[in-house]
């Protein structure tokens, strides 16, 4: 990966710069300010330093083995010395038996297995495979890919698209420790040095002090002000996209969640995220949802998706809640990876080899199988 540097005397400037040197496809990893040296810091206006790269284009991995297709000339042979050796006398219970004993190893549905090594909960990954033998029948397609790409469309038509953004404030909520501060920073960047928008920033206390003061570090960066308290009136200020920085709250806290309740309904037409930590455990996360959900929160930001391999769990928020996935934020680089949440962006880390799979690609899905 080729990573260039660009000094820039603000944002515009910086998104200006890389859309000629490295075009539309360029992707921004990290925003800092340009250190000065000596005394021209005194009277030089502070700089910042972008790092920014295209990124380079995914090939299919090749030379796959179907090992499945020794398996499928193997279970062949076995039938045919099944049927050779079966009495003739023996009644249609008896060859449907038969059937069922050889049949099953090729013929049943595989993919429920994949799911539940992937990180789907087993409930969830019963009904999906539940749902694909009503809509398809008992007998799944021979090759697994095909599996794949049907569960991957029956997915898909449960996702819930999050809602346009409208006038409203975006306010980030969730727990001490789920990354709320980095994730606002990152979407805030990506607004103002990709979106080219304007921007305004609160930092606001709750039932405690919100001591997140990277935050005016970066607003300082971007050249986006920030208040540390809500102005007279709770007047918006004038900006295309206003961002409000909350101290986590534990679920568990009665007070603090009641303080944050109140907080939410004083700002009017708010848009509440809730920032999840992708690396807890499925159970926590699940908890935290339905705790979090009683405050009216529009989406879910999920973050430290560099922590986590199987984005499959992310699928028992979309199919065992109400929420809404918006984000999927990974690593600590501002503005780093920062991914509009779709059921592809999953796809492609829950199925890696999927882009792979061809009329020989059973064998690279197999793989996918044995996880776990």
């Amino acid at each position: 990966m080729q990573v260039h540097t660009f000094i820039a005397d603000s944002a515009a400037d910086a998104v200006a710069q890389i859309r000629e040197t490295l075009g539309p496809d360029a992707v921004v990893l990290n925003v800092r300010r340009a250190a000065t040296q000596g005394f021209a810091r005194l009277w030089h206006k502070p700089r910042i330093e972008v790092l920014a790269h295209v990124p380079e284009k995914i090939t299919a991995p090749t030379g796959a083995t179907d090992v499945l297709a020794e398996l499928r000339e193997e279970l062949r042979e076995i039938k045919q010395k099944v049927e050779h050796h079966k009495p003739e006398t023996a009644d249609a219970t008896t060859d449907s038996a038969l059937h069922r004993i050889v049949a099953t190893p090729t013929e049943g549905w595989r993919v429920g297995a994949l799911l539940e090594n992937s990180g789907l909960l087993p409930f969830h990954a019963q009904s999906v495979v539940e749902e694909l033998r009503r809509t398809h029948g008992d007998l799944p397609p021979e090759q697994l890919r095909r599996e794949i790409e049907m569960v991957s469309a029956l997915l898909a038509s449960r996702w819930r698209e999050p809602k346009l953004d409208g006038t409203g404030a975006h306010v980030f909520v969730g727990a001490p420790g789920t990354g709320k501060t980095t994730a606002l920073c990152k979407w805030l960047a990506h607004s103002t040095l990709v979106g080219g928008r304007s921007a305004a920033v609160w930092r606001l206390d709750g039932g405690v002090a919100n001591t997140a003061e990277a935050l005016g570090v970066y607003c300082e960066i971007l050249g986006v002000p920030m208040e540390r308290s809500v102005p007279h009136g709770a007047r918006r200020p004038d900006a295309d996209k206003l961002f409000i920085d909350l101290p986590g709250v534990n679920p568990d806290d009665a007070d603090g969640m009641n303080e944050l309740a109140r907080q939410l309904s004083s700002l009017p037409d708010a848009q509440a995220h809730l920032v999840l930590n992708a690396a807890y455990e499925t159970p926590l996360l699940m908890a935290q949802v339905r705790r979090f959900a009683a405050l009216g929160v529009n989406d879910v930001i999920v973050t430290h998706l560099d922590e986590e391999t199987n984005w499959s769990k992310l699928w028992n928020l979309v199919l065992g809640t109400n929420c809404t996935l918006r984000w999927l934020s990974a690593g600590q680089n501002i503005p780093g990876e920062f991914l509009p949440a779709t059921p592809g962006q999953i796809f492609s880390r829950q199925f890696p080899q999927k882009r792979a799979l061809g009329h020989d690609g059973n064998a690279v899905a197999d793989g996918l199988l044995k996880r776990g």
